[in-house]
């Protein structure tokens, strides 16, 4: 019998408005082409760009294979612990909405819960099961009561004069073991376990009352099967010396002795037992692959097979041999090193090679194809590395063509006219030969890396039909920030002015002292005069006391000097004592953060949703308080506009105005519950009417607040009607769309794109929805894990929030596309993937943009003439090079950033010529 698995015709990807037909007939030909392919190969690497739906690809090809399997053989999804939340839920939608059958899933953070699962009759088992990725590690500590006793009776199987040993035992396994205190008075029930192999004990503990709350077997039959096979004579002993028989006035003692010694024979012998391992499944995919770039890792170490490793002295792993193929899911695969991809690769070494269901193109097959990937990419990377090096020596005045001399922002211009051939400068005439090289081998690398990787990269425009298409994206970089029409075609920062100047010239004179080390106080003052202070203070603490930084959500290994550099030292003093003036504690003194608040107040203004990222905590917290503040100023400078009235006597109105939403007698409430209900109330919202209530209270909380009343609402009337709740609803926001279109769109995402699960958290949320200064929130790693959940929901509606601020801990896994079209990088950050993770939670399949016909807009603004300005221009001169140069290692100290920041910009068309096109559309 072969691994054969057709795409099963019941699923259908389309989901309208979540899934658009044409990117349901992409997913649903990547799962076919998965499925065929696999059938010769052990395994696959999907590695979709973020945000175009690699998890519903997966489940489509996982439920295909589980209806397919004749055995009923569940398929095991492995994720990261940060994801185990987050995969069941997509598959509840994806059985609801694209399957439209009830498969059954369970989710296990442990070996044996896993192992459980496993041993369930065919009619009863699940189609998938979710398993963190550690979960499976020998390391990990087993903390099972009963198969610790499985290990005991197995270690007393067949041996003679054990009835004292097993006295001993039934007296004090409870304690021995920490059992629930009523099994502490049944010593006969331990006597039959003890008696008894562990595959019977289910039926002994119901004789006595005592099932497990899961009413499974206590032990699964995978460890059964393995304790059989293993030898506990040294187990064995341990208990027969440590184990006392009889009490005395140091019992408790002697049973302490007892427990450390017993557990520690049972924690090397679970090592054992879980490495003995033997079943079969038919497919694992693992999430977030590229974790195995490390072959010593653990979880690299769960499919090292004796068999298929080089290395005869590595241990076999848990997950060994045991499915039948492997696909592997990740977003960044060629920011791996192409030795690091390899690595991956080889993890299908562990699949199992033996049996009908086997590879058809075999090991042997496998093995080849593996030396020729490597070959082929030592030679495309040796080529890459080659002309990134020569064009890192390209100035200016080599830029010369057919007699022409280009400037640096006419590049593209030269690489095209350079291409074709004609007089060129000697250097560049060498650029174009490694290009043309580079190219070939690159070519040449893809013809046999495209078998086992599938790679889609996201249109850079959208198609509206007779609308015509329509780009996804424009960038504004530096001062374009602060005026979006200017041309900015030299690509000018942010000029720092008045008083602003003193600090940035002491850091750059700092940063001039330490060119060996990476400034990240030079990045902390970029980001905000509080992120240089906490970074400061963050650093000496850690200096002092040996603690982890807290400054930021993320490690930083960089060095910065300190009050005994000498010279640096004495400037960076100055700086302490400068920033921490009255004069420079306002936020509008610093030139980016004035930006970015001037920015966003305005964006919001316009009816915007905005997500702001930043790297240091510090910022976070003063991006929030200094954006609440300046709307809550442009809210009182609305209303008293509209209003013809004092601040004051504005905020009166503004009061006196919501208050009236509270009345059910008030015209302004029942106008807009009847624009509310007049939705509802369609024929394709009914599955709402439970919800009516809470909705309608959701829609009055939020029309009721200062923020909408003085953007949306006609103040001054000296008449409330209901028409100026249906007025208000009309209004559009800088998108082009009304409240009552964004309701409609949100009512119909409920009904026709929610599940019923993701449905009611969506509703639960937004009836906690916070109101009362509730526009502007922060998530960073000090949210807890709940908010966070409650913010990404709540900021993916109409609804409050309007702008959430956060670091890198809703960078992955979140989606925040539904409302929202403006992403800000307030702070870079050196790895480029990392800026388009950020921008992929709000440019996903089913995104604002495309229903509005606008543009996401991503701004990245940086300081002019500044560290920050530097790091600006090497972290997009390598966004281009790391589509070419797969793994770059890449410094952050201040030499290496000087040079690279001097480097002509690579061509766009070059770069786009150089990536391996892996797609199968």
């Amino acid at each position: 019998m072969s691994w054969s698995y057709e795409f099963n015709k019941s699923i259908n990807l389309h989901v309208p408005g979540r899934i658009s037909e044409k990117d349901a007939i992409r997913q649903a030909e990547t799962a076919r082409a998965i499925l065929g392919r696999l059938e010769e190969l052990p395994g696959l690497i999907l590695a979709d760009e973020v945000g175009m739906g690699k998890t519903f690809v997966a489940l489509a090809v996982a439920c295909s294979v589980a209806l397919g399997d004749r055995d009923r053989r569940p398929v095991v999804v492995m994720v990261p612990p940060s994801l185990r939340e987050k995969w069941p839920k997509d598959f509840k939608l994806f059985t609801e909405k694209c399957l439209k059958l009830n498969l059954a899933c369970k989710s296990v953070e442990n070996a044996v819960d896993f192992l459980k699962l496993l041993d369930d009759k065919p009619a009863d088992r699940v189609s998938l099961i979710f398993i963190t990725h550690g979960a499976m590690s020998p390391q990990k500590k087993m903390q099972d009561r009963w198969v610790k006793l499985a290990l005991i009776q197995r270690a007393l199987y067949r041996r003679h004069d054990t009835g004292a040993l097993k006295r001993s035992l039934c007296r004090y396994l409870p304690d021995l073991l920490r059992l629930k205190s009523n099994y502490h008075y049944c010593e006969d029930l331990w006597w039959d376990l003890l008696q008894s192999s562990p595959d019977h004990w289910l039926e002994l503990l119901r004789q006595y009352d005592s099932e497990p709350d899961d009413g499974d077997d206590p032990v699964p039959e995978a460890i059964v099967n393995a304790l059989g096979e293993m030898d506990l004579t040294d187990f064995y002993n341990t208990l027969n010396a440590k184990m006392p028989l009889r009490t005395g006035p140091n019992i408790s003692e002697r049973l302490k002795e007892a427990r450390q010694a017993v557990n520690q024979e049972i924690t090397n012998l679970w090592d054992t037992c879980i490495r003995s391992l033997s079943f079969k499944l038919p497919l694992l995919i693992l999430d977030e692959a590229h974790h195995l770039k490390n072959a010593r890792t653990q979880l690299a170490s769960l499919f090292h097979s004796k068999e298929a490793e080089a290395d005869a002295e590595e241990l076999k792993g848990p997950l060994a041999e045991v499915f039948e193929r492997m696909l592997f899911l990740t977003a960044t695969p060629f920011q791996l090193g192409h030795y690091e991809l390899c690595n991956v690769l080889e993890r299908f070494r562990g699949i199992s090679w033996k049996g009908q269901r086997a590879p058809r193109f075999g090991r042997d097959g496998y093995e080849l194809d593996l030396e020729t990937i490597r070959s082929r990419l030592n030679a495309a990377q040796e080529s890459a590395v080659r002309l990134d090096a020569h064009w890192g020596q390209l100035k200016a005045d080599d830029l010369v063509a057919e007699g022409k001399i280009y400037s640096v922002h006419e590049i593209d211009e030269w690489w095209k006219v350079a291409l074709m051939g004609g007089h060129l400068s000697a250097k560049g005439q060498v650029a174009i030969d490694r290009f043309n090289q580079t190219r070939s081998r690159m070519q040449y690398a893809q013809e046999i890396l495209m078998k086992y990787v599938i790679r889609h990269t996201r249109p850079q425009t959208i198609d509206f039909g007779k609308l015509g298409k329509k780009t996804r994206r424009i960038r504004h970089s530096g001062r374009s920030i602060i005026d979006e029409a200017a041309k900015n075609e030299e690509e000018l920062g942010i000029d720092i002015e008045g008083e602003a100047l003193l600090p940035f010239l002491l850091a750059a004179r700092v940063t001039a002292l330490n060119p060996d080390a990476r400034p990240v106080f030079a990045e902390g003052l970029a980001s905000s005069y509080s992120a240089f202070l906490d970074t400061r203070s963050q650093r000496a603490e850690k200096a002092n006391a040996s603690a982890p930084s807290s400054a930021t959500d993320e490690d930083d290994e960089a060095v910065t000097p300190s009050a005994s550099d000498g010279h640096a030292g004495w400037y960076l003093e100055k700086l302490d004592k400068i920033l921490g003036s009255d004069s420079m504690k306002a936020v509008e003194a610093h030139p980016k953060v004035n930006a970015t608040i001037n920015k966003t107040v305005d964006l919001w203004k316009n009816g915007e949703k905005v997500l702001v990222f930043c790297h240091y905590l510090a910022t976070g917290s003063i991006l929030e308080k200094g954006i609440s503040r300046a709307i809550h100023q442009e809210i009182t400078h609305l209303a008293s506009t509209k209003l013809g009235a004092s601040h004051e006597e504005a905020g009166v109105e503004l009061e006196r105005v919501g208050e009236l939403f509270n009345k059910k007698e008030s015209p302004i409430r029942r106008g807009l519950d009847k624009a509310v209900s007049q939705i509802l109330d369609r024929a394709e919202y009914q599955e709402l009417s439970g919800h009516r209530e809470s909705i309608l209270d959701v829609v009055r909380r939020y029309a009721r607040t200062r923020s909408f009343l003085a953007r949306y609402f006609p103040l001054g009337e000296s008449r409330m009607t209901e028409e100026m709740a249906f007025v208000a609803l009309k209004r559009t926001d800088a998108s082009g769309m009304t409240l009552e279109s964004l309701l409609e769109d949100f009512f119909k995402f409920l009904v026709e794109q929610c599940g019923i699960d993701e449905r009611n958290r969506y509703l639960e949320a937004l009836d906690s929805i916070q109101t009362t200064g509730g526009q502007v929130r922060l998530a960073n790693g000090g949210t807890s894990n709940a908010i966070r959940q409650r913010l990404m929901l709540t900021f993916n509606t109409p609804f409050y929030p309007e702008i959430l601020v956060a670091s890198m801990i809703m960078a992955e896994g979140v989606d925040l596309h539904l409302n929202c079209r403006h992403v800000i990088h307030h702070d870079l950050c050196w790895n480029p993937s990392t800026l388009e993770q950020r921008t992929g939670r709000i440019d996903r399949i089913g995104a604002k943009v495309e229903r509005c016909g606008l543009p996401i807009t991503v701004y990245l603004p940086y300081i002019s003439a500044t560290q920050d300005e530097k790091m600006y221009r090497v972290v997009i001169d390598r966004e281009r090079w790391f589509k070419v140069v797969m793994g770059e290692k890449y410094r952050t100290d201040v030499r290496t950033t000087d040079k690279m920041a001097e480097r002509l910009p690579f061509p766009e068309e070059a770069a786009i010529s150089l990536a391996l096109n892996l797609n199968i559309i």
